[in-house]
């Protein structure tokens, strides 16, 4: 008779999706701020209990540099999609449409509503933004300068100028949004910034931004 036993695996099964469960931290701490976040908020959000949220995740700092390189992440493809349109105006509204979809309901952007506050002591997450930012500001100027190129604005614009431009009316739409504007108004607000830019690409001026 045989005496060989199975042998079974040591440790628990993974039963969770770990995207899944970064994604709950992460409308967790886009919805409360993360001062406001307890790690009992993220149990409850996840469904984990506190040992093996600490033993996939780490502490609460941990998670929301995980859940800030996410987000980044995914606006960025965002962004290189909606830039992707042939015309300059269709690029720049399909962004703007892009920001205030994501924006809605006082949800904001992630990044500019909560990112600020931790960042103060946090340098991981000082530089993850400063580098969010830069990237931002690349493909804009990227894709201005590709305008340029084309005819599609003015040979003397700075793209680097009206990059900034964009960036500074995405960022205003985010504030504005967190603090309970609907999405109508903040479509409105966005158009006639872009109206304005749009204005500038074409004649040549960004109003002094070199």
């Amino acid at each position: 008779m045989s005496t060989k036993m199975d042998v079974k695996p040591r440790g628990r099964p993974r039963r969770y999706d770990p995207e899944v469960v970064l994604r709950q931290g992460l409308e967790t701490f886009w919805r409360k701020g993360y001062a406001a976040t307890s790690v009992d908020d993220l149990c409850l959000a996840t469904g984990l209990n506190k040992p093996s949220l600490y033993a996939a995740w780490g502490d609460k700092q941990q998670w929301y540099r995980q859940a800030l390189q996410v987000y980044v992440k995914q606006v960025g493809e965002g962004m290189a999609l909606a830039l992707n349109q042939a015309r300059l105006h269709d690029a720049l509204e399909a962004l703007l449409r892009q920001a205030v979809s994501l924006y809605r309901d006082g949800r904001g952007c992630f990044m500019v509503t909560t990112a600020p506050s931790v960042a103060w002591d946090d340098d991981m997450v000082r530089h993850s933004m400063a580098a969010a930012l830069a990237a931002q500001d690349q493909a804009l100027c990227a894709r201005f300068e590709q305008a340029i190129a084309q005819g599609d604005a003015g040979p003397a614009v700075s793209a680097q100028g009206l990059a900034v431009m964009v960036s500074a009316l995405l960022h205003s739409l985010a504030l504005r949004a967190r603090v309970g504007e609907p999405e109508t108004a903040l479509l409105q607000c966005g158009l006639a910034g872009l109206s304005g830019i749009m204005a500038a690409a074409r004649s040549g001026r960004t109003s002094g931004v070199q």
